[in-house]
């Protein structure tokens, strides 16, 4: 079980098919993978390359990943209460996946999520996944401060975000490059 290495991306699928009740369509994936690339159209291939190579970290976990014809895919439940255990114990041992930057796990999903981004990051985007929206409204306060909490850790590193107004957060390449050479291997 420890052997599982996911990319942000690969964690941002496993998130949202864990979120979801029942099949999660290809669509919501989909939204979630281009949500930065204004105008360009999904490929079917990429997500099913994500897809597979999530599939093939957990299947030694005995971990499924099944297929739902022309509609999805869905984890079933049981499926569910490993993955989460796994995700948890994996949390916990590298909440700190910055060298020099201690961030929880909340803060790192949304410094995550800025480094995936090509452009500008939708406050949506941050809410869908700091938030079930199902059963939370999202508080635009509690974004703004974690932002600013971020931002402070972040400053020493000279790296930064950079507020787009009325629209988001963009993550400059420069900060980007530097965040990357950060990463705990």
């Amino acid at each position: 079980m420890e052997d599982i290495k996911l990319t942000p991306t690969q964690r941002k699928v496993i998130d949202i098919l864990l979120r979801t009740n029942g099949i999660c369509t290809k669509e919501d994936l989909y939204d979630m993978l281009y949500v930065s690339k204004h105008g360009r159209k999904p490929d079917p291939k990429i997500l099913r390359e994500f897809l597979r190579c999530i599939r093939k970290q957990l299947r030694p976990s005995g971990i499924e990943i099944s297929s739902v014809f022309d509609k999805g895919y869905i984890i079933p439940d049981e499926h569910k209460v490993k993955l989460y255990s796994i995700i948890k114990r994996l949390g916990e041992n590298s909440a700190n996946r910055y060298k020099g930057i201690d961030l929880t796990l909340s803060q790192r999903k949304f410094v995550d999520v800025l480094l995936m981004a090509n452009g500008v990051c939708t406050k949506e985007l941050l809410y869908d996944m700091l938030y079930d929206r199902r059963h939370n409204k999202p508080d635009p306060m509690i974004l703004r401060e974690m932002l600013c909490i971020i931002r402070k850790r972040l400053k020493p590193h000279e790296i930064e975000i950079k507020t787009v107004f009325g629209v988001g957060y963009l993550m400059p390449r420069q900060s980007k490059d530097k965040l990357n050479e950060l990463i705990i291997k």
